[in-house]
């Protein structure tokens, strides 16, 4: 099983982009199932959006599972059975931003 980052996820929707520089990615959990965690949706920011996923959870702590990568039409071109161990640290609707590596300066 292969373990995933956020941002790597984000890389997986971005594959056939012609851009891929990271965005916002927003995250909703679907409170749907009755003891924890239903589907979790991801959506890359852009006008138009730029991917989007769905992770269904299988495990009982809800980051292990399978994710499916669709293209910007819509079409599934993608499922990866993966763990995505950061989603225990997403709220139930989330905003995970890339983060900007700051300048290096020498002296």
């Amino acid at each position: 099983m292969q373990e995933l980052t956020l941002r790597q996820v984000q890389e997986t929707m971005l594959e056939t982009q012609e851009d891929k520089s990271l965005r916002e990615m927003f995250i909703h959990k679907s409170p749907c199932a009755e003891e924890g965690v239903g589907a979790i949706f991801f959506a890359v920011a852009g006008t138009p959006p730029r991917g989007y996923a769905m992770f269904l959870p299988d495990g009982e702590d809800g980051c292990e599972g399978t994710l499916h990568v669709f293209d910007r039409l819509g079409l599934k071109r993608k499922i990866l059975h993966c763990r995505i161990d950061e989603l225990a640290s997403c709220e139930g609707n989330d905003v995970w931003s890339p983060k900007v590596a700051a300048p290096v300066i020498e002296a």
